[in-house]
């Protein structure tokens, strides 16, 4: 018989609560059996509230159980130092996004987990979606041709709930670029089948954020191949979906209502001008996150996003804010 795998979160998050503690619950094999966090009195209500047996203040506690696995999901600044200390406990690792605030940092994390054979993995559960894992396919299997342009906005009204740090901490890494670009970044990569080799961004204050962090930036970026993709991304849209668009030379896929975390969106093909919708069964993508990483940390296959793709996803988020501070393309 296959033995569970424990989890241990390490921020009691929002996120942790609506999408990991569920998928972790539903994916069999997998449990949670301790959480940290900060504040005592919140954290050991967060833990009778998810059913979780023991609850933490200290990071080094928690690391000392018996616990296989942790989840990382407290503020961006400790994402990096609280998966190192994971690691160098010996535990398997599913980071939120971004994996850390510099590239340093990234990199030394995916050469520990190398070092001591452990999983380390990034939760950009965007490559879980079948929206975009159709896209992918549309892409791979030639339907659309050789592509010559590609779009996509993820524009939103951040809710006031999700504000906070995002939109007024820099030393916490707030704003789109370590929010929404590291996202579109590794959705994108894994959609074309080809990383970004350079970038432009202008960035944009629409006064969701506080003065000096972004809360808005649009992006012209290139791909290996030379394909052109424009991306726009914004905390203060209120009024439209969010959308790609990919151009090929046989056909055009439209996708609207995707980059989201709930499951959902339409993707409509083009030839012509004519439009037909493509069915798509949508699928919560937080327990293909789990199985996936499970199955890694069990010796079977690779998780969805691995610590290289994080990086990857990364080092395109930094050189677009790179980019936007110096007002010149920059090379990945």
């Amino acid at each position: 018989m296959t033995k569970n795998v424990k989890w241990g979160l390490i921020g009691a998050s929002r996120i942790a609560a609506e999408w990991i503690i569920p998928a972790i619950k539903a994916t069999s094999g997998n449990e949670v059996v301790a959480v940290q966090g900060g504040d005592g009195p919140r954290v050991a209500e967060y833990a009778r509230t998810h059913a979780i047996d023991r609850a933490f203040t200290s990071v080094d506690e928690l690391l000392a159980t018996d616990i296989d696995a942790v989840y990382v999901s407290n503020t961006n600044e400790k994402h990096a130092p609280c998966a190192m200390a994971a690691l160098q406990a010996g535990k398997h690792v599913l980071g939120e996004k971004p994996m850390a605030m510099t590239l340093d940092q990234a990199e030394a994390m995916v050469a520990l987990a190398r070092d001591k054979g452990l999983v380390l993995a990034i939760n950009h559960h965007l490559r879980g979606m079948n929206t975009h894992r159709k896209l992918r396919e549309l892409v791979e299997s030639g339907a659309l041709g050789d592509l010559v342009a590609v779009r996509a906005m993820f524009g939103v009204l951040l809710p006031e709930a999700n504000r906070g740090w995002r939109t007024e901490s820099a030393e916490a890494g707030a704003g789109v670029f370590f929010d929404l670009t590291v996202h579109d970044a590794d959705t994108l990569q894994f959609i074309l089948g080809e990383k970004f080799t350079r970038v432009a961004a202008i960035t944009s204050n629409n006064g969701i954020s506080t003065k000096g962090i972004e809360d808005g930036v649009a992006i012209v970026a290139q791909t290996a191949s030379g394909l052109t993709v424009q991306i726009t991304e914004s905390f203060a849209v209120e009024h439209a979906n969010t959308s790609l668009e990919l151009h090929g030379k046989k056909a055009s896929v439209f996708a609207e209502g995707v980059l989201l975390q709930r499951p959902g969106g339409k993707l409509e093909l083009s030839v012509q001008g004519e439009r037909k919708e493509i069915p798509i069964t949508h699928e919560n993508a937080y327990p293909r996150v789990i199985e996936a990483f499970a199955a890694a940390v069990r010796g079977e296959g690779r998780p969805l996003v691995s610590g290289e793709d994080g990086l990857a996803a990364l080092k395109f988020a930094i050189a677009a804010r790179m980019a936007a501070e110096s007002g010149r393309a920059v090379s990945i």
